[in-house]
């Protein structure tokens, strides 16, 4: 168990993004072939795709904080010292985290709201609350993903001084 849950900890986004990509492909491929081959055109491929490349989108966030590849300029890290650009990482990663906070909880009131209309999209039907999902699932990852990068630099911090005391 201890395996599997270090793993998705690992890799979720990253699986989920695949997944979602490889669905996009083929549905766009599929109706490719209907308009090209068949000369009938599908209502809701164009749908479907834009959903997922709105998943793909949020799920990015917590890929992006996982991977600490959020927009930064490398040339400070370059000109810094070593101890000021680390200060300045948790500087970064903890405005991010109130961000993250902050739209996280923006998105159960847009969730909340679109709930309360009972809207489904037009070519699948699909209720608009399982499309605006997307945002509380990608925030919330990035939250913890955010919470993980925080944490991590000093949980070793602190193992490395446990390992010089004893």
């Amino acid at each position: 168990m201890k395996r599997i849950l270090k793993f998705l900890d690992s890799h979720l986004e990253e699986y989920l993004i695949a997944i979602l990509l490889i669905l996009l492909t083929v549905i766009m491929l599929l109706q490719i072939v209907m308009r090209y081959v068949f000369s009938h055109s599908l209502s809701w491929p164009e749908e479907l795709c834009r959903y997922c490349f709105v998943y793909i989108t949020f799920l990015t966030l917590g890929y992006c904080v996982r991977r600490n590849s959020m927009l930064k300029l490398d040339i400070i890290q370059e000109i810094l010292p070593k101890k000021v650009w680390s200060v300045l990482q948790a500087i970064v990663h903890l405005v991010s985290l109130a961000f993250f906070l902050c739209m996280l909880v923006y998105s159960f009131d847009l969730l909340a709201s679109m709930q309360k209309t009972n809207r489904v999209s037009a070519a699948l039907g699909i209720p608009y609350t399982y499309i605006y999902l997307s945002t509380v699932v990608g925030f919330a990852l990035a939250l913890i993903r955010s919470v993980q990068a925080i944490l991590g630099p000093i949980v070793k911090f602190v193992t490395k001084k446990k390992e010089v005391e004893s």
